[in-house]
């Protein structure tokens, strides 16, 4: 795995063969070299709108409350 993929991700390297071993992240594989695209990584790095729909609405749970 080059370095350059955990850089993009700004995660170490054990942490993504972990996830391209669990299948969280789409991956090409040639035998044992692994490849991704970046538009792969790319779409990694977005949210999903469920994710930020519950940031906010916690967000506004904690404005409430105090």
């Amino acid at each position: 795995m080059e370095k350059q993929y955990t850089a993009i991700l700004r995660v170490a390297e054990s942490t993504l063969r972990r996830w391209v071993s669990d299948g969280l992240v789409p991956c090409h594989r040639a035998g044992r070299l692994v490849r991704f695209t970046e538009a792969d990584l790319t779409a990694m790095l977005k949210p999903s709108p469920a994710v930020v729909a519950g940031r906010h609405a916690r967000r506004a749970g904690r404005r409430q409350r105090r």
